[in-house]
């Protein structure tokens, strides 16, 4: 395993500009020594959550803060016997305890309460004006000015990930995708979905049951368990461009375009590039606001880059065939 490279951008969708409405997405990554992470969360275009777009910052903040933390937690926790190579096999922590751990110390007591308590003090520091309940519903608009719900005038999404040199993990809260790419040729999206997403509708950080509805994945890094080359966060903004029955294979070829320019031209050049992409995806695409995070092993990449070539020319095989 090579050293990773985290990347995050985010761009205005053109929709957004037409209607003079400011971006609603966010976007936070940092290397550091023994972690690098990415976090991407979507503010809810929704008239009654007309702050999402700080729900957004706040969220990916928190998001930040927390993976950092938490790391630190683990590396350094007595009942925590991961990282003791001279401790007995027996002691150290299951995969399965190691999720547990994730969801119990970085979701429930981390990320969301963080999120609620940050938001709070916003709220408190700016309380919502009339000018802004003139956005929202009769419903909304009545629970607000009683100081009810005010949470869900910040909602946004969440997607983010980490990896360290013995594991690695992603969190995912409402749509959006989380794509993982492996030395072999394969690909995974190892969160599992929120079946509550449909169309245009999701779940959110904002809502009442957000622990339990967040979902996680925890794999350590071992020679039974390579991690991945390339991990891709996308708001919709991106998958939203794709046929929702074939999302997850357009994912890999785009991502795998993405990744084999990382292996041909650098890093810093590919993210210039992929700047440039994203920012068809704002203007020429669906036209929302659209965000991309990733962590890459520049190193390792080079193992993937024949056999994803020869996938390409078998799949240009194919179509001259038919």
């Amino acid at each position: 395993m090579g050293e990773y490279k985290s990347f995050a951008h985010t761009i205005t969708g053109i929709s957004h500009t037409k209607h003079d409405k400011g971006c609603e997405d966010a976007c936070f990554y940092k290397d550091e020594t023994g972690v690098s992470l990415a976090v991407v969360a979507d503010g809810h275009g929704d008239d009654n959550c007309f702050r999402s777009a700080i729900g957004a910052m706040i969220a990916v903040a928190c998001a930040g803060n927390g993976i950092q933390s938490f790391v630190k937690h683990l590396n350094e926790a007595e009942e925590v016997k991961l990282f003791r190579k001279s401790e007995p096999r027996k002691k150290l922590l299951s995969k399965n305890e190691l999720e547990t751990c994730l969801r119990k110390t970085l979701i429930e007591r981390g990320i969301i309460p963080s999120w609620f308590m940050t938001v709070a003090k916003d709220f408190e520091k700016n309380p919502i004006t009339e000018e802004e309940l003139k956005k929202a519903s009769d419903k909304y608009r009545k629970r607000y000015s009683e100081g009810e719900k005010i949470h869900h005038a910040y909602g946004t999404t969440l997607i983010t990930a980490a990896i360290t040199p013995d594991y690695w993990f992603g969190i995912h809260i409402g749509d959006g995708r989380l794509t993982a790419l492996y030395s072999d040729g394969s690909f995974s999206q190892p969160v599992p979905w929120d079946d509550k997403c449909n169309l245009n509708v999701t779940t959110s950080i904002c809502d009442d049951d957000s622990v339990e509805r967040a979902r996680c994945y925890f794999s350590l890094i071992d020679n039974d368990n390579p991690p991945p080359v390339a991990v891709f966060l996308c708001t919709d903004g991106i998958d939203d461009n794709y046929p929702v029955e074939e999302n997850e294979k357009h994912l890999f070829k785009l991502y795998r375009t993405i990744s084999l320019c990382f292996a041909e031209d650098g890093f810093e050049s590919a993210c210039n590039q992929l700047k440039d992409l994203i920012n068809q995806f704002a203007v020429k695409g669906k036209g929302d606001d659209t965000s991309i995070g990733l962590l890459i092993d520049m190193e390792t990449l080079k193992q993937a880059v024949p056999i994803w070539k020869e996938q390409i020319a078998k799949e240009g095989i194919r179509k001259i065939k038919r």
